[in-house]
């Protein structure tokens, strides 16, 4: 049971932010790609918490997670200088300090990684790893993403 707590925070954040990025059909061009690619994001995320929780399907992990390392991969390429117009969620402060952005969205990517490769019948693990992908989006939303109802 208190394994499964720290999954609910996790899990509460992410569908928070894939959400936060469902209004997105105003967004043309990066800001319309980059939300989108959030929010497929978060919509995995979401799935493998559900499995988790449910501590069941472990299996279908798999493919969620190698998704999730491919769109981690693409998180900077997605926020090019100039890239600000509404309804973006990203705040000026991502170009202002991009080398931390960047630090942060590598973190992403090399858990993102880690969860991609992980031992599928592994729970424990499966678990903690999730949770260090959860984190590294919020390390990231905390900073550089206004918060939903904004």
């Amino acid at each position: 049971m208190n394994k499964l707590i720290p999954i609910s925070i996790v899990a509460a954040a992410i569908v928070s932010a894939a959400l936060a990025h469902e209004g997105h059909e105003h967004a043309t061009g990066v800001v319309r790609e980059r939300m989108e690619l959030m929010t497929d994001m978060g919509k995995r995320l979401l799935a493998i918490s559900k499995r988790l929780r449910a501590n069941k399907d472990f299996d279908s992990i798999g493919p969620d997670a190698r998704a999730i390392e491919q769109l981690a991969s693409k998180v900077t390429s997605q926020f090019p200088p100039g890239s600000t117009q509404s309804p973006t969620a990203a705040k000026p402060v991502v170009w202002q300090q991009w080398n931390d952005f960047v630090e942060k969205a590598k973190k992403l990517q090399a858990e993102a990684e880690k969860l991609a490769k992980i031992n599928l019948s592994d729970a424990n693990a499966l678990r903690s790893q999730f949770r260090a992908v959860g984190y590294a989006c919020d390390a990231c939303h905390e900073t550089y993403r206004v918060p939903k109802g904004n």
